[in-house]
Parts: structure tokens; C-alpha cells; sequence
């Protein structure tokens, strides 16, 4: 129950960081596609985000399954959004930092996400 409530704070976090930053491009006289570009480079990529998601929620339904618990997708998404955020603002970081993207990417959107959504599962 903490790693949800913790990756859900960190998530409301990188979003409300990524919107501040939206707000004051907008004010500054951006335009609103420079904005979403931004977002898109800077932050987190939507591509990012859903194939996070995607394997944290999968991960998290399976392990229910195995555990016999019944967790369905629906259940698990809102669950894992969070740490979907975190996963892809972290991969945007460290690549832009470091290189590795193959390595990065394969180890901060799959893996990472399946053992969180696995974890969380049988803890919730």
C-alpha cells in the first residue's frame, strides 16, 4: 500500500511539475504545438506512458491470477498510471543525460513496470 500511495504522490508530482511548465511556455507566448512538444521532449512521451501502463497493468493482472486474486485491467490501470508517469519521466531523463536509450527504455518501460505491477499486486 505505501509503493502505490508513494508512486501515486510522485506521479501527481511529474504531472503537476509538467503542467507548471506547459502554464508558463503558454504565458510566455508559446504556441500551444511548441507546448505540446515540449511536453513530449522534456517530460514524458505519450508512447512512453501507454507502454508502461500497458505492461505494469498486464503484469499486475497476471500476478493477481496466478495469486487468485481477481484483478482485472480496469482495476489495475489506475493502480499503475502513476508509476507509468514516473517510468517514462525517468526514461526521458536518463536518456537525454546518459544515451543507452535501447537499454533504458527496455529496462525503465518493461521491466521495471512488470516487477511494480507484480509487487503491487500481491501487496494490495
Amino acid at each position: 500500500m505505501t509503493l502505490q500511495w508513494t508512486f501515486l504522490a510522485a506521479g501527481f508530482a511529474v504531472l503537476g511539475a509538467a503542467l507548471v511548465s506547459s502554464v508558463r511556455m503558454k504565458l510566455s507566448g508559446a504556441r500551444f504545438a511548441q507546448v505540446i512538444e515540449s511536453v513530449e521532449g522534456r517530460w514524458f512521451g505519450a508512447g512512453s506512458v501507454l507502454l508502461a501502463l500497458l505492461v505494469g497493468a498486464a503484469a499486475m493482472t497476471a500476478a493477481g491470477r496466478l495469486a487468485g486474486h481477481t484483478i482485472g485491467v480496469d482495476e489495475a490501470a489506475p493502480v499503475v498510471f502513476p508509476l507509468a508517469l514516473v517510468a517514462a519521466f525517468a526514461v526521458r531523463r536518463l536518456t537525454a543525460k546518459h544515451g543507452h536509450q535501447t537499454m533504458a527504455r527496455a529496462s525503465g518501460l518493461v521491466l521495471a513496470p512488470a516487477l511494480l505491477g507484480a509487487v503491487m499486486s500481491a501487496a494490495g
